[in-house]
């Protein structure tokens, strides 16, 4: 791993009160929302420390809740924080499930990570998810946007709305919601990303750690998520789908 990618075990702590994992939780628990779910077990893949899952098992104490990650690490920050989800070791490529187990699948910042190919990734999503079941995805947005901040966090690419909608499709899933978040900081966030990439100022471990830059962005991403729940977002530098894999007709 790079220097700048042993940023990514450094959120496990953080998950739990940083101001960007707090306020993407509360969007993405936005996002969610007008979804009828049907019945069933809910697994989140790459649940990192396990903050997401805890909440959902919480949100959800019926539907049985699995977290998945590649990384025992992150599984065992997760097991010692108590839950009651079920943690589970396993890679996206080959997700160790069985044909139409889950209700829902969610998978946040993975499909877009460093070493996946997006399109073999939700194909074996939509193996996993029953019909009628749904999937809640989040990439980052802009491919123009890569830079030193995305291989600091694994991210491989970054995808265009139609590019990525266009991939949610051939896997055999109907997008149902597809909006932006990070929003209402995304001129500064851009600016930022831009003058990193174009080697103006560096990539800085206590730039993610600066006690009012988190509670700016806590602040910015809990005000979009009261707007998420209701409509969505037409720009920003995350992307969130909502998608139905359909019952499949009787021959």
């Amino acid at each position: 791993m790079s220097e700048a990618g042993n940023l990514l075990p450094s959120l496990y702590e953080a998950e739990r009160s940083g101001g960007w994992n707090v306020g993407m939780r509360a969007a993405s628990h936005a996002v969610l929302a007008p979804l009828a779910l049907a019945p069933g077990p809910i697994l989140e893949i790459g649940c990192g420390g396990g903050a997401f899952a805890a909440e959902l098992a919480q949100g959800y104490p019926h539907a049985g809740v699995v977290g998945l990650d590649l990384r025992p690490e992150a599984l065992a920050f997760a097991g010692a924080q108590g839950s009651r989800a079920t943690w589970v070791q396993g890679n996206l490529l080959h997700l160790p499930f069985h044909d139409d187990s889950f209700a829902l699948v969610i998978a946040l910042d993975v499909v877009d990570q460093k070493g996946i190919d997006a399109g073999r990734a939700l194909a074996g999503i939509r193996r996993v998810v029953r019909p009628n079941g749904a999937v809640l995805l989040r990439v980052s947005a802009h491919d123009w946007l890569y830079g030193p901040h995305d291989d600091a966090f694994n991210t491989g690419r970054r995808y265009a709305r139609a590019e990525f909608t266009t991939l949610v499709r051939k896997a055999g899933f109907v997008p149902a919601r597809v909006t932006y978040a990070n929003s209402l900081l995304a001129p500064p966030i851009v600016a930022m990303r831009l003058l990193q990439r174009w080697r103006m100022i560096p990539l800085s471990r206590e730039l993610y750690a600066d006690d009012a830059m988190n509670r700016l962005l806590g602040a910015a991403l809990r005000a979009e998520a009261g707007w998420l729940r209701r409509r969505d977002l037409p720009a920003g530098t995350s992307l969130f789908v909502v998608a139905v894999r359909p019952q499949e007709a009787i021959r």
